[in-house]
């Protein structure tokens, strides 16, 4: 699987958004951000995937290097692709807030999902890797629903919810710097220590 980032192109913004009315209906927004409140509560088993730690991070930077983030997501995509029956058909959304979205406003509806609005996209799983105006997807979901990753600006790292086997699957790449967590575990600073 290829790890040069395309660009997303405004044609490909979606005109209809209510394919992301499941992910609104499966969250579970609580005061205090958790992994529900990102990724639907609907899955057997939800993971952290941890991007890789660079200076001047709250995280320690590891003695070996780690492996680049695109070669990381591209061994995830490898096993996401695997566990759809739509790997051709999958859904990502962009947050809107960003500045450099602002020529394409008005060129397209935005779903609000959680409080925040996005942008609507439609393509091949592997295009997760590519991006709208500079910006990864923020959220993204094949359209079977098996699986869902959360990519929040808030965050040091994706969350995954999907089923048992796929979660397992990523969790065991040794390049990969993941963990377990629960759909209800607090998220917030100062919480991922105790959890």
């Amino acid at each position: 699987m290829s790890t040069h980032r395309q660009q997303w192109s405004d044609c490909e913004l979606q005109q209809d958004v209510s394919a992301a009315r499941w992910v609104v209906d499966g969250l579970d927004v609580v005061p205090t951000t958790t992994v529900g409140s990102l990724v639907p509560t609907v899955f057997d088993a939800y993971a952290r995937i941890l991007y890789p730690a660079r200076p001047n991070t709250h995280r320690p930077v590891p003695e070996r290097p780690s492996v680049p983030w695109l070669d990381q997501l591209s061994a995830i995509l490898e096993i996401l692709v695997r566990k759809t029956t739509t790997p051709g058909d999958c859904y990502f959304a962009v947050w809107e807030g960003n500045t450099a979205l602002d020529d394409i406003r008005g060129k397209a509806p935005t779903a609000n999902i959680a409080g925040y609005n996005y942008f609507l996209l439609r393509g091949q799983v592997s295009r997760a890797t590519d991006t709208l105006e500079g910006l990864s997807p923020n959220l993204w979901w094949p359209a079977d629903h098996t699986w869902c990753v959360a990519q929040h600006f808030d965050f040091p790292c994706a969350y995954l919810g999907g089923s048992t086997e796929t979660v397992a699957d990523v969790l065991a790449l040794s390049d990969v710097e993941s963990q377990p967590v629960r759909v209800e575990q607090i998220i917030t600073a100062g919480h991922d220590a105790k959890d």
